[in-house]
Parts: structure tokens; C-alpha cells; sequence
């Protein structure tokens, strides 16, 4: 089965827009689905800090439309608990916003153990600017894409651009993005992984750097279902104090 780690939309300009869509790690593979396959990853997300917590349930269908194309989409439902008087600090509820994600394989060396690949990333702003659940403007990033493999071990690495309100010629928010990711499987049912990356600022006065962190078991129950299970934390002005995953993949 073809591992599918699309990364949701990584815009994060302040907590009230933090949640991160990832399917389970933001760090995506090389890889993609197979030609007439679907892969459908079904998440549970929770991002907390110190007076404000973040949850919110979201599908990630992929589609693999060639052998070097697949489509994938993230939507769902996103709740907030707060203790602010703020907009962005009190509760709220409502829909994510919806991310367009397709993702082309370049090409394969050193007998397939290196691969590489590129994604694009198009965020519609569906989510409610209102209620400081999302930015309300369109966003869009282009990531490229490396996984080499040892053995049982996968490196995963990523370098991308993120443009912040792409109807707008303002680049002082956008916003560049580094990972790494590691998997390694003990054997046909267990893998562990883990992975960090950063959100950079592209200029001065576009706000501060955000380094995260996230690791943890990924269960293959059968060969169409796989479980994932993630701790994390973030290191920056105004980082999380905790992340946390739950994925359930389905493959079709």
C-alpha cells in the first residue's frame, strides 16, 4: 500500500489558524497513489497552549489518477476552546478551510532508493474569518519533494515556498517551509515515525520562525487499514504546547 503523508496547508500566522491538516505528518514522501486507487486518511487533530485549545475532525481523500499523478483534497469540521475575550482566544465552531493538493512524481534513482517529487498546495477560504477559525484569503505553496531509503528506513525531506493571500502582491507574510521525516518499519505490522520541520519567515518584518516536532506508532491492522497515533510540540513566539494525532487510512 502505498504510504500517503500529504501535509495539510502550513500557513500558521498565529495560533488561531494553527491547526495543522496533517495526514498523519506534515513531512510529505515522494511516493504516490497508485493509478485507480483511493486512499482515504480520517484525522483527529488537538493543538492546546496555555489558554487556548484547537480540535477538529477532517478527511484526506487521494486519488491516483496516473502512475506519476495523484489529487488529494482536506476538508472537515474545526472547534475551538478558549478562555480570551478575543475573537481568536474564545470559543468557536465551524468548517476548515478546503485544501487542493496535487502532487506529480519527477523521477526515481540509485535502483528507486532515491525518488523525488513536487506538490501544490491551494488553500480556498471556506473556514469563518469572523470567528478567527481561518484568514479568510487564498493561499498557495509549491513544495518539493525527496525520500531515499536504507533498508527499512525512509528519509523524507521537503523544502517549499508558501505564498499568504496570493491575490495579493505583498510578500512580507509569506512563508518558506523545511522538514524532515524518518520512518522505520520493524516489520509488516509496526512502523515508528517521526519528523521536524519549520515555518520561516521570508522577510523581517513577517513575524517570527516556528520549529515543530511529532513522533509515534503506526499500526498496519490489515493490508487496507493503517493507524497512527502522534505527540508533538513546537519551539517559537506563540508555539503550541502540545499537538496531537490520530489518523485512521483507508485504502481502496
Amino acid at each position: 500500500m502505498s504510504r500517503r503523508l500529504l501535509p495539510g496547508f502550513l500557513l500558521i500566522l498565529s495560533f488561531q489558524n494553527a491547526l495543522f491538516a496533517v495526514s498523519p505528518l506534515v513531512t510529505d514522501d515522494a511516493d504516490t497513489v497508485e493509478p485507480g486507487k483511493l486512499q482515504l486518511n480520517c484525522d483527529f487533530f488537538s493543538v492546546r497552549t496555555s489558554s487556548t485549545s484547537l480540535y477538529s475532525v477532517q478527511t484526506n481523500p487521494v486519488l491516483g489518477l496516473n502512475p506519476r499523478l495523484e489529487l488529494g483534497a482536506i476538508f472537515g469540521y474545526q472547534w475551538r476552546v478558549g478562555s480570551g475575550s478575543t475573537p481568536a482566544a474564545g470559543d468557536a465552531d465551524g468548517l476548515t478551510d478546503l485544501t487542493i493538493a496535487p502532487k506529480l512524481r519527477l523521477g526515481q534513482a540509485f535502483d528507486d532508493k532515491l525518488k523525488f517529487a513536487a506538490r501544490l498546495d491551494v488553500k480556498l477560504p471556506i473556514a469563518s474569518q469572523r470567528h478567527a477559525l481561518g484568514t479568510g484569503n487564498p493561499d498557495a505553496g509549491l513544495v518539493g519533494l525527496a525520500t531515499y531509503k536504507i533498508g527499512k528506513t525512509s528519509f523524507d525531506s521537503n523544502m517549499g515556498y508558501y505564498v499568504i493571500d496570493a491575490a495579493r502582491a505583498d510578500f512580507d507574510n509569506d512563508r518558506w517551509f523545511i522538514g524532515e521525516a524518518v520512518r522505520h518499519e520493524f516489520n509488516k505490522e509496526w512502523t515508528v515515525v517521526a519528523e521536524a520541520y519549520g515555518l520561516l519567515p521570508n522577510t523581517r518584518t513577517g513575524g517570527y520562525a516556528t520549529w515543530y516536532f511529532s513522533g509515534g506508532p503506526q499500526w498496519s491492522l490489515r493490508e487496507n487499514m493503517v493507524i497512527t497515533a502522534l505527540l508533538g510540540s513546537a519551539a517559537g513566539h506563540k508555539s503550541p504546547d502540545l499537538t496531537g494525532t490520530f489518523e485512521i487510512t483507508f485504502s481502496f
